[in-house]
């Protein structure tokens, strides 16, 4: 499985930077549309419970399709209001020759979805500043069942100024409420274009990231991030009351390739390594500490190819 990873990367990056023209000026383009495919290959997982005892399974492929689509309600000089709609679709495939455990059976058995919507409002203040507002709903779980317990809300406010022609800074904060989990944390940005082909993006405290620009229609992306997911898991074996809580925190380091195919329609290949930092299950509104079972994952590589739409380049000078 390795070595067809390693030769479709291979092939795929070749591809890219053969097509990859002279480099030019327009400005990094965000994401408004994405149809993509990630998966994370042979990784081992343990779990250890008082309650349930301890058991190991070898995740042979941790797949997950993302789906989004961004529509513009309003868009007129200063201003920008918009809809985007989400669906992701999860699955696992596993050994089960060394598991006994009702989790890991749950887990196979399943497919995990997350469906929701947000609303973002952008206005300018002036040349230099901005405000930015988010909010949404998303149901997260292996049943279509709509409650505090399998949903998440949140809402967030940030605020940005153009130091400069090469450095933007903003700021903010976020407030959730995801599977009886509240949040509020602050948010930080930082973007700053170190010379004509490389840029250093923060957007802390979730990725660090070094962006090379090979023209206007390739680039390619050293990354940093903290990724995950979590979602209301209904299992009367393992709870008769409310549905518990599934999460898992990675730390993936990789290299993003991005190229383009017409103007707002984009190709994308990720790869890299994930390093799994928290996992376990437990009841709706505790943390790790109060696991019912403490899950550890090995290291596993992963690969995602997508296909995203981003503005037209005349509306994005």
């Amino acid at each position: 499985m390795s070595k067809n990873i390693s030769s479709i990367f291979l092939l795929v990056v070749g591809l890219l930077l053969v097509m990859s023209p002279c480099i030019s000026q327009s400005k990094y383009r965000p994401k408004i549309a994405e149809f993509s495919h990630r998966t994370l290959y042979g990784y081992d997982t343990r779990s250890s419970s008082e309650q349930y005892g301890n058991s190991n399974t070898e995740v042979e492929e941790d797949e997950q399709l993302k789906i989004r689509l961004g529509v513009p309600l309003v868009m007129k000089k200063g201003k920008l209001f918009g809809l985007q709609l989400k669906y992701d679709m999860h699955n696992f495939s596993m050994d089960f020759d060394q598991s006994n455990s009702e989790l890991f059976n749950h887990i196979e058995t399943r497919t995990f979805r997350n469906l929701g919507a947000r609303i973002l409002y952008q206005t300018s203040l002036s040349e230099k500043k901005s405000l930015t507002y988010i909010a949404g709903a998303e149901i997260k779980s292996d049943e279509f069942n709509w409650n505090g317990n399998t949903m998440k809300f949140y809402a967030s406010a940030s605020y940005k100024v153009r130091l400069n022609e090469r450095t933007e800074i903003g700021a903010g904060l976020l407030l959730g409420y995801t599977l009886g989990n509240f949040q509020i944390y602050p948010v930080l940005t930082y973007e700053h274009k170190i010379n004509n082909r490389f840029t250093l993006d923060l957007a802390l405290p979730k990725s660090v990231a070094l962006r090379w620009r090979g023209s206007d229609k390739f680039y390619i992306t050293a990354k940093t991030e903290v990724k995950g997911w979590r979602y209301a898991v209904h299992n009367s074996n393992l709870s008769d009351t409310n549905p518990l809580v599934l999460r898992k925190a990675d730390l993936n380091l990789g290299l993003s390739f991005e190229r383009e195919l017409h103007d707002w329609l984009w190709l994308g290949l990720d790869v890299g390594v994930s390093k799994n930092i928290r996992y376990h299950l437990g009841e709706p509104g505790h943390r790790s500490r109060d696991a019912i079972i403490d899950l550890q994952a090995n290291n596993a590589p992963y690969i995602k190819f997508g296909i995203f739409l981003v503005p037209p380049r005349k509306l994005f000078q």
